[in-house]
């Protein structure tokens, strides 16, 4: 099978809901209500937030969860928004999503199952999905950067991933993260053997941080 730009994308958008939602083998119950998913609308990203050569990817299917997540089906998430965007090498792809939960203790035990070791886990396993049984995908990478300042909580974590098809491949996968009570925003990235450049990253986040502590609702 050949790596091809639109093989990317589709990888792309698995990838990211392996990477958001990597600790729900049995994910939270969806009540979504009118208010939080006004709130966590203002707070993604928006086609205005990119320079130009970005273009807003339609509506992706839900991926499966992950098997090897926790069982996270006592928690309610009353929002779920995540828009995501590719450059116009077709395969270069930046998104986010921001979830509500119904208290910010639920939040924070989201929070605390999301470990490097199991979303690195779940990325390889959507990966080995999205490609098939005949490419193998290894996880070669798994670093804990340097976390944004100025949330209650944050991440940085940096996946390397190896597709072998004909030749092989380097997948470098972004996960950042703030939280703010009951609410999590994640900035995630898929790039080819370079990541993102750190400040592009770094303007993203601070624009999904300046949101969320500006958020109404997030402490609620």
């Amino acid at each position: 099978m050949r790596l091809a730009a639109v093989s990317l994308v589709a990888l792309t958008l698995a990838l990211a809901s392996a990477a958001v939602a990597a600790a729900e083998s049995r994910p939270p119950r969806q009540q979504h209500t009118a208010a939080d998913t006004k709130l966590a609308t203002k707070l993604v990203l928006r086609r205005s937030d990119f320079a130009a050569g970005w273009t807003l990817d339609p509506p992706a299917k839900p991926a499966p969860p992950c098997t090897v997540g926790p069982d996270e089906s006592s928690f309610v998430q009353t929002a779920k928004v995540n828009p995501s965007f590719t450059y116009r090498d077709g395969v270069t792809n930046v998104g986010s999503e921001a979830d509500v939960f119904r208290t910010a203790s639920e939040a924070q035990k989201d929070w605390n199952a999301s470990t490097p070791s199991l979303l690195g886990a779940c990325l390889v396993q959507s990966a080995a999905a999205g490609f098939g049984k005949n490419v193998p995908v290894k996880l070669t990478s798994a670093h804990k950067l340097a976390a944004p300042k100025g949330a209650e909580r944050s991440l940085h974590y940096r996946y390397v991933l190896a597709v072998r098809s004909g030749q092989t491949r380097n997948l470098v996968v972004d996960v950042v993260a703030l939280g703010r009570g009951r609410v999590t925003v994640v900035l995630y990235s898929l790039t080819v053997h370079s990541p993102l450049p750190a400040s592009v990253v770094t303007a993203l986040t601070g624009i999904l941080a300046s949101r969320l502590n500006a958020g109404h609702g997030v402490t609620a």
